[in-house]
């Protein structure tokens, strides 16, 4: 007969395997799990670095306590794929996916569509330059490719079709004419012309990228990658060279707090929620 102390110590052995495994078996532990079908889309809010705002197809959700405890906004029923808040202006929230391009004025409380001439709304790329609020940019499928405003959404201008079509996450960076876009297994693309060419990056780890996100403050791109080096990874230099950041495994989203750009979350393919306090040396539960 098996002892009932050894009873309770292999069920609690059998129950922390099963949550390591549950939530990536990473080298930290995710602080939540979102229970939504998908997975799209991060965003901190330029003033609060507790607040974090999550996209995906059926809607917009809130945080705010780091990434611990998530909330329905106001935006539900409406593809939310990409996430926008500039600095510029935290008030301003723009969220955009398939066929769905709408902004809200007031911090995400209240929202409205836009209206515009883009020529179709199948976005799977959006970015807003963080020091200009009304310079947008959208990756829409079809012919259009990528498109930029500079009136907060209404007018577009066709820049370029050269960007791939599985291109399906854009950021800014350093400044407004330096784009970056995540292009799954078509790796990661850069403009320096505000989107007119674009360049593959060469020697990004892994077998393609899905997610991408850069923060000015520390001037640090971030990307998710695919294949056996799927993980997240950072780098200091514009995509020259790249580190690991600890996390292994397919991540759907990340993004890095522009008040705090030690402040990091990201959301894995099952939905578990990582944040790091240290720009990623560690990952903990205890945020």
């Amino acid at each position: 007969m098996i002892g009932g102390g050894i009873v309770i110590a292999v069920a609690a052995a059998i129950a922390w395997v099963a949550w390591q495994t549950a939530s990536g078996n990473q080298a930290g532990k995710a602080i939540s799990r979102l229970s939504t079908d998908d997975f799209h889309a991060l965003a901190f809010s330029p003033s609060d670095a507790d607040i974090v705002f999550f996209g995906h197809h059926g809607g917009l959700m809130v945080s705010r306590n780091g990434g611990k405890d998530w909330q329905p906004t106001s935006l539900q029923n409406t593809d939310a794929m990409a996430v926008a808040v500039p600095s510029a202006n935290p008030q301003i929230v723009y969220a955009a996916g398939h066929g769905v391009l709408v902004k809200s004025t007031d911090g995400g409380q209240t929202w409205s569509p836009l209206s515009h001439n883009l020529p179709g709304t199948d976005i799977h790329g959006f970015a807003v330059d963080p020091e200009d609020a009304n310079k947008v940019f959208a990756h829409v499928v079809g012919q259009a490719g990528l498109m930029v405003s500079n009136d907060g959404g209404t007018t577009w201008v066709s820049m370029s079709g050269a960007l791939p079509a599985t291109a399906f996450n854009l950021a800014t960076g350093a400044t407004g004419n330096i784009l970056y876009a995540a292009a799954g297994e078509a790796g990661v693309w850069q403009s320096t012309d505000g989107g007119q060419t674009w360049a593959q990056l060469a020697g990004v780890p892994g077998d393609g990228a899905i997610a991408i996100a850069y923060n000015r403050a520390n001037k640090r791109l971030l990307i998710t990658t695919l294949g056996n080096e799927a993980g997240l990874y950072g780098s200091d230099d514009s995509g020259q060279s790249w580190k690991s950041l600890g996390l292994t495994g397919i991540f759907m989203a990340v993004a890095s707090s522009p008040t705090d750009p030690n402040r990091l979350i990201v959301v894995d393919e099952e939905g578990w929620v990582y944040a790091s306090r240290d720009g990623g040396s560690t990952w903990s539960d205890s945020q």
